[in-house]
């Protein structure tokens, strides 16, 4: 049984993944538990990754352990990572946050504006990161 709902998202990231470079690649889907992306780099379950996620404020950086991969095709591989922080707030705060900028892009859309979702999250961020801090203090 699934402990996390999983939020479908476009949100690009860097990882590092096993002392290899840093990849800049795109979230499939994201939840307080984990994430899953698409690479061109034939990881290996159990590697220990770091990751960045620059659209929530402050950046989450984050390490998580590769704990699933499958082949897409013959050079695009779909990876689940498990996060391996216990700062369970903190996790559940950057989800959400995620999650409020892609309604917030997938809002203007519906308006004919079209953002990236980085432009969203510059624009989302300037915009209601204060109340959402404000909110989540209470």
């Amino acid at each position: 049984m699934r402990t996390y709902i999983r939020h479908p998202t476009s949100i690009p990231i860097q990882v590092c993944a096993g002392g290899d470079e840093d990849s800049r690649v795109r979230v499939r889907n994201l939840s307080a538990g984990g994430l899953c992306f698409i690479t061109d780099k034939p990881v290996k379950v159990g590697t220990l990754v770091e990751f960045d996620i620059p659209v929530t404020k402050p950046d989450y950086h984050g390490r998580g352990v590769i704990v699933w991969r499958r082949e897409q095709s013959s050079t695009k591989y779909e990876v689940g990572v498990r996060f391996t922080s216990d700062d369970e707030f903190f996790r559940t705060r950057m989800v959400e946050q995620v999650c409020q900028i892609e309604d917030y892009r997938q809002r203007l859309a519906l308006k004919g504006r079209q953002l990236s979702s980085e432009e969203a999250a510059l624009e989302w961020i300037e915009r209601y990161s204060a109340s959402f801090d404000h909110h989540a203090q209470h």
